[in-house]
């Protein structure tokens, strides 16, 4: 491979990507981003490329609002809205605000917020790299860069579910949601289904960090009456996974997947891994033009991971009797990030390095080994291999595949600016694209190479996320 040659051509289809904009589930640009992957996918000569459909129920708000006053003071604040939960009326909601702190459960017992709006600072906790090294079957860092660091755990959405539930639990009409960091965040009510439209019974808005502590000085200064305005309405809708085929000697199946949802544009969340699976899908098109490859292989671009992850559990579950019945393992690659750190100000700042990454990969037959020789090969430096049975799970887009018992070989960085506004093109860590492609083609290249019940017979896939409708 003329790494010069894949690096522009990965860039070119990034770049593509990116510019289509905040590529949302049912969105205007959401559908432009498929339409240009399935093109995409079909130049290469794949036999089989298809644009599979996953019906959800949209929701889509208007630009939320805040407003507090009391105290002789008042202000307003632009919020995000915490999608699926309830919508306001036109003239919004209005009561008084109570700050939870960081909405321990000590904090809400002490408090009445019965008739209020819950105010909570979301602590999801920090990750000592050091404990990772701990846990993990091998860390590859030369020369140590990432002693004595770690980094938020925003990812950990499940800490603003419980205190968003504890707060209609004890009768709040609203919950206003602080993040740890100053992004404007993306940020949904983990108990919502967009397969069925049931959302959160109360009103949610997020504010950025900077924005919550100007609040917080206002309610204790007296100004403590809130206006939640929260408009917008929810449709059927449809969104497609696009899944490249290339039928090998066998059908017992190798699947490369990603993304191709995003909240804001979207530069390494996630145009740079929806890079790297095409250039893994054009370098098997051309190396098995004339002949089929052992195993066949799957290149499954997938619909709203930033929706319940709704495009893997629907494919899943539509190929839960051939494709995924005869899974190997799923192949899966997001985020390639520079890292970057609150500075001072309510800026970003740039360590010039990249974002440490994480591999989780199922301890079967021997992908750990696999995995691992091709990390040291191609020097994916700063990434650690990481069980899937830790507390942390599998918090990527392959975590559905997880769950439903199947194997994964999971690739993720993620920066503290994954799920915001702030994600921009200049974040891309520009010279991991062709190591990582060139990693992950190792790692099919091995696994083709070995006795597929070695890592998992064929069968459909166990208990986890609920998979049909």
């Amino acid at each position: 491979m003329n790494d010069r040659v894949a690096l522009d051509r990965m860039l070119s289809w990034a770049r593509d990507f990116y510019t289509l904009g905040a590529k949302r589930p049912g969105s205007s640009a959401g559908a432009l981003a498929e339409a240009y992957l399935f093109g995409v996918m079909k130049g290469f000569g794949i036999p089989d490329v298809a644009r599979e459909p996953v019906d959800f129920v949209r929701w889509q708000a208007d630009p939320a609002y805040l407003a507090v006053s009391g105290g002789g003071r008042s202000a307003s604040f632009a919020a995000e809205p915490i999608i699926y939960t309830y919508f306001t009326g036109p003239g919004g909601l209005n009561a008084p605000i109570v700050d939870l702190g960081q909405g321990s459960p000590e904090a809400f017992e002490k408090a009445d917020i019965k008739g209020k709006i819950a105010l909570v600072s979301y602590s999801h906790g920090y990750l000592e790299y050091e404990l990772l090294r701990s846990v993990g079957y091998y860390l590859h860092d030369p020369g140590e860069t990432l002693s004595g660091k770690g980094q938020v755990m925003s990812w950990i959405t499940e800490e603003e579910q419980r205190v968003y539930q504890e707060a209609v639990n004890r009768g709040a009409v609203g919950f206003i949601g602080v993040y740890p960091l100053d992004i404007t965040p993306y940020l949904c009510f983990e108990g919502g289904n967009a397969f069925t439209g049931a959302v959160g019974p109360i009103p949610g808005i997020g504010l950025r960090k900077s924005d919550g502590k100007r609040l917080i000085s206002l309610i204790k200064s007296g100004a403590a009456e809130g206006t939640v305005i929260l408009t917008g309405g929810m449709k059927s809708a449809r969104m497609h996974n696009i899944v490249g085929v290339i039928p090998g000697q066998s059908p017992r199946v190798i699947q490369v997947t990603s993304h191709h949802d995003s909240m804001w544009p979207g530069a390494t969340e996630d145009a740079a891994g929806v890079a790297v699976v095409l250039e893994l899908a054009r370098r098997a098109a051309r190396t098995y033009a004339d002949q089929k490859p052992p195993l066949t292989l799957a290149f499954v671009l997938e619909a709203a991971e930033c929706l319940f992850v709704l495009g893997s559990r629907g494919h899943i579950a539509r190929h839960r009797d051939d494709l995924i019945n005869n899974l190997v393992a799923d192949l899966h690659i997001e985020h390639l990030a520079m890292e970057y750190i609150e500075g001072c100000a309510v800026t970003l700042t740039s360590t010039g390095d990249i974002q440490a990454r994480a591999l989780f990969v199922t301890d079967t037959g021997p992908l750990v080994e696999i995995a691992k020789k091709a990390v040291i090969a191609h020097n994916l430096r700063r990434t650690i291999l990481m069980p899937t049975t830790t507390p942390l799970g599998v918090p990527t887009d392959a975590t559905a595949y997880n769950r439903a018992g199947l194997p994964v070989i999971s690739f993720i960085s993620p920066p503290c600016y994954w799920n915001g506004l702030e994600d921009t093109w200049e974040k891309i860590a520009v010279d991991q694209l062709v190591p990582t492609a060139s990693a992950f083609w190792e790692m099919i290249e091995s696994i083709m190479a070995v006795a597929p019940d070695t890592i998992r017979k064929p069968g459909p896939p166990g208990d986890g996320y609920i998979l049909r409708r």
